[in-house]
């Protein structure tokens, strides 16, 4: 159960088609970035988050918003990279920096579609405890066989 709402933003999503070193073969690289906004959104003019202090659970799994939409048989030899960064936690009124808590153990993972169990899409699963608002940026890397992608659309 979550206590504390996630919104995820995302980046331009970056599709190249390389080559992998060793074996020549080519392999679809797609590069997804964003922001997750935990507990709140920061406000448009300032930029900041607001300084809900609370103590709340962080138990989510988010499809990405730009998600591509991937085949089942081919992601055999799929690879998911994944790194996050902390990006903000709201300062108190007595103008020190608030509380953070824990994420902890962000993953991404390929989950099935909702509605087509053909296909499977990208998937942030973040977990904790926070005290106060906190800004994360994600940045996922899927490296794949060209024939696992089917589309960049959710139908």
């Amino acid at each position: 159960m979550t206590d504390a709402s996630v919104h995820l933003v995302a980046q331009p999503r970056l599709d190249t088609l390389v080559t992998e070193f060793h074996t020549g073969a080519q392999r679809l690289r797609t590069d997804y970035a964003g922001t997750a906004w935990i507990g709140d959104i920061p406000d448009p003019e300032s930029g900041m988050m607001g300084p809900n202090y609370q103590r709340r659970v962080v138990d989510s799994q988010l499809f990405l918003p730009d998600t591509h939409w991937y085949t089942v048989r081919e992601l055999d030899d799929a690879e998911i990279q994944i790194a996050v960064g902390l990006l903000q936690v709201p300062g108190t009124t007595q103008g020190s920096q608030g509380l953070v808590g824990a994420i902890a153990d962000p993953r991404a993972d390929f989950f099935e579609h909702p509605e087509h169990d053909d296909r499977v899409g990208i998937c942030l699963t973040l977990r904790g405890r926070i005290w106060s608002n906190v800004g994360l940026s994600y940045r996922i890397t899927v490296l794949c066989r060209p024939e696992a992608f089917i589309s960049s659309t959710p139908a």
